[in-house]
């Protein structure tokens, strides 16, 4: 079992890159200007970690077969490549394979690989000790965030008692709480997901004027809309848990800073004044955060680079070029999403499926069965 935890661990970092390999190619191929589809094809790379740890190891692998390809003469291993389109969507495979002495063949992994020379060099013990402290640091993580969570949360609902209501807004089925705090200071912040909220520090709230507070109000509604605090916790609590994959970080906050960006759109596309927005933005970055405030959304990032895209966003034409292959139509996009979907779960470098096993995946077949097809 403990062979089985260290693969996919292993795996899981060729599962973030494979994941955002497929994706950066259809963001090129169609063009994919910066929005909520973008976000969301950027947001996939993610899912495909928990999906391939999830499908385990394969019964057929030569870590379960009890293989050891190190002791294999040559020609008794080899490496299929392969690129196409099955029924289910377009897939990119490398899949390395071990055939034994009778010449049947067993699928192999780099983390089969890796797991099986840990063992034969330091021994047995190696790969759980390994896995033992990388589930220490995933554990320790996700306890503190959530001690920090619930900290914050304890302190702001106290600080509510004694703030200032400011307005009632009804998005949908939810309706959204916005009050002004003079405990918190810094920009304003949102959270809650079924009663969510908006505080707006006093701070904050002097600075701006009644277009700039609808259009920063407005901002926070599209966080809200698009249930922006689901993945956002989603993306921190599975990078804790896998936090040793190079560059997991890095792919998080360029989906952190997306999302402003989006949220920016939307509240011009709700009727807030783009000049009005960033004009808040610059009068909002020196504001000074409260000391210790756990903020899961802040709409509003200090970064100068990320405050100089959304601003010059607000204020200029974009000059983007247009989608191409089709994606500037509304129907084509939902059938190309699909696609890229199942292609990025498809694909795998490396990891634990043959090319066979992903053209038809198990959950594509139950899911038609189970819909009379």
């Amino acid at each position: 079992m403990t062979a089985v935890f260290f693969n996919l661990l292993t795996n899981s970092i060729f599962s973030l890159f494979c994941g955002l390999l497929v994706v950066s190619f259809f963001l090129w191929l169609f063009r994919v200007q910066t929005g909520p589809w973008r976000l969301f094809l950027l947001s996939l790379p993610f899912f495909k970690i928990v999906y391939d740890t999830l499908r385990g190891v394969p019964a057929d692998s030569v870590l379960l077969s009890g293989i050891d390809p190190f002791m294999l003469p040559p020609g008794q291993q080899s490496l299929e490549i392969g690129a196409g389109a099955s029924q289910w969507g377009p897939f990119l495979n490398a899949v390395f394979y071990v055939r034994n002495f009778s010449g049947q063949e067993y699928v192999s992994s780099l983390g089969d690989y890796l797991t099986i020379w840990l063992s034969r060099e330091f021994g047995s013990v190696a790969p759980l000790l390994i896995l033992l402290v990388a589930a220490m640091v995933a554990f320790t993580l996700v306890f503190f965030r959530i001690k920090k969570g619930v900290k914050f949360e304890r302190v702001r609902k106290k600080d509510r008692l004694n703030a200032h209501a400011l307005q009632k807004i009804s998005l949908k089925f939810r309706t959204i709480d916005v009050y002004c705090s003079k405990y918190f200071s810094g920009t304003p912040f949102t959270g809650g997901v079924l009663n969510p909220y908006i505080c707006v520090p006093a701070d904050s709230l002097k600075k701006l004027n009644t277009d700039e507070l609808d259009a920063v109000l407005k901002h926070e509604l599209g966080h809200i809309r698009q249930f922006d605090l689901i993945m956002t916790l989603f993306v921190q609590v599975l990078g804790d848990l896998f936090w040793f994959i190079p560059g997991y970080k890095l792919l998080s906050r360029k989906i952190d800073r997306l999302r402003e960006v989006v949220a920016d759109e939307w509240a011009v596309k709700s009727g807030a004044s783009a000049a009005s927005l960033a004009s808040a933005l610059i009068k909002l970055k020196e504001c000074t955060s409260t000391s210790g405030r756990f903020i899961l959304y802040s709409a509003f990032f200090r970064e100068k680079s990320l405050l100089k895209v959304r601003v010059n966003r607000l204020i200029e034409a974009d000059g983007l070029k247009p989608p191409r292959m089709g994606w500037q139509y509304k129907g084509v996009r939902y059938v190309f999403a699909l696609w890229i979907t199942t292609a990025v779960l498809l694909t795998t470098i490396g990891g634990n499926h043959t090319a066979s096993e992903l053209k038809a995946p198990d959950w594509l077949t139950y899911l038609l069965q189970a819909l009379g097809l």
